[in-house]
């Protein structure tokens, strides 16, 4: 009984059945959008270090002079000696470490960054599992270069490129992952990396470690061995996103309080009229027999139907909306980055889903509810008298 005569008033009423799917739709897409983009903020600050297979990164404050002539070390990013590396890796809590030398060449047609790596190292092992075509380091002079890069210079697997004095033969491309901020243009080994600075050494330090609680303690103990040494962690770019962290947040829980409002007032608002219009409905639904309860379920139920209409059409525009832009650029500054720029997916999981659903409907049916409850109070001979 309730199922077809709730669709008569569906397909009878298409202006307010619209209107409040149309509704629903809008506020569930904007809060699975300022979800979406509150998480790719708080679970995306450590995505950096899941693609180099570490939990920190070492730089070292100081600007190293040693150059060639159009190869040199970046500034900011000074040598570590052999004894300083000797003594991060006898850290209680330092489970593994290795290096790479990162280097920037400059010629006439512009500015390349290359990392030289260390064989059988945590890092190169990682890199290597993320060759897009090709294969990855064996021999030497041979080199692995950024996909989109090796695109823009029209450079393929069998390519030679020069770097310094040398010619290297690219042996294969390089995916790039979402969140990739410790990341250069070419990959080189770090022996051919000595060769064209004309010296060894490693300017970038990756750490693993036994449980991130210790990252505190082995920041200090890194401090105390050389203030100029930054330890950079999920933990240092979450401090230094916490205050577009934060605007999100407040912006979040307004926009949900006045999400929430504005689906109350519109719905009062609908069923108010829509319960008015169909006072000489309901009147003569209550003289062949019908309940409160039947009116109130009946109500409710259209309202119930109309909203989950309205909720998965909201999920479904805010998926495309995520699919068209799908990344969150993010500027990251003071950690003595070599980029400044952080990808981060936008991403909504199936725990948002479900609650953004029980609260949606939940207030749409208490409104509902207590609208049918009210007008299914009024007797029969009232209704017809106000009609």
């Amino acid at each position: 009984m309730y199922l077809k005569y709730i669709f008569k008033e569906l397909v009878k009423r298409k202006s307010r059945t619209a209107t409040i799917v149309l509704t629903v739709a809008i506020v569930t897409s904007i809060l699975f959008l300022f979800s979406g983009v509150m998480n790719a903020y708080s679970l995306g600050i450590y995505k950096p270090f899941e693609n180099t297979g570490s939990d920190m990164v070492l730089q070292k404050s100081v600007n190293a002079t040693k150059s060639t002539s159009d190869i040199r070390v970046p500034f900011g990013k000074g040598l570590f000696s052999k004894e300083e590396i000797s003594k991060i890796k006898s850290l209680a809590h330092v489970q593994d470490i290795s290096g790479s030398l990162i280097l920037w060449s400059f010629d006439k047609d512009g500015f390349v960054s290359i990392e030289g790596l260390e064989e059988n190292s945590e890092i190169f092992r990682k890199k290597a599992s993320q060759i897009y075509k090709g294969r990855f380091l064996k021999n030497e002079y041979e080199a692995v270069v950024e996909k989109h890069f090796a695109k823009f210079n029209n450079w393929k697997v069998g390519s030679n490129i020069s770097l310094g004095d040398e010619t290297f033969k690219v042996v294969g491309t390089l995916s790039s992952e979402e969140g990739q901020i410790f990341s250069s243009n070419i990959y080189i080994r770090a022996e051919e990396a000595y060769d064209l600075l004309g010296t060894s050494g490693f300017n970038q330090i990756y750490l693993k470690i036994d449980e991130l609680s210790n990252e505190k303690q082995i920041k200090n103990e890194i401090k105390q061995l050389n203030s100029e040494i930054i330890a950079i962690s999920g933990n240092s770019l979450s401090a230094s996103l916490s205050n577009v962290v934060n605007i999100f947040t407040k912006f979040y829980y307004i926009g949900l309080g006045m999400m929430t409002l504005i689906v109350i007032l519109i719905l009062l608002k609908i069923n108010t009229v829509n319960l008015l219009e169909r006072k000489k409905d309901i009147a003569v639904m209550r003289s062949v027999g019908w309940t409160k309860t039947d009116i109130t379920k009946q109500i409710t139920l259209e309202l119930f139907i109309q909203t989950i209409f309205g909720f998965f059409i909201g999920l479904i525009i805010s998926f495309i909306i995520i699919g068209l832009f799908g990344n969150i650029d993010i500027q990251i500054s003071s950690l003595g980055l070599s980029k400044s720029i952080i990808s981060i997916p936008i991403s909504i999981s199936m725990t948002e889903i479900l609650q953004y659903f029980v609260m949606i409907v939940a207030v749409s049916m208490i409104v509902s509810f207590l609208l049918a409850r009210k007008i299914s109070e009024v007797k029969p001979s009232e209704n017809l008298r106000s009609v």
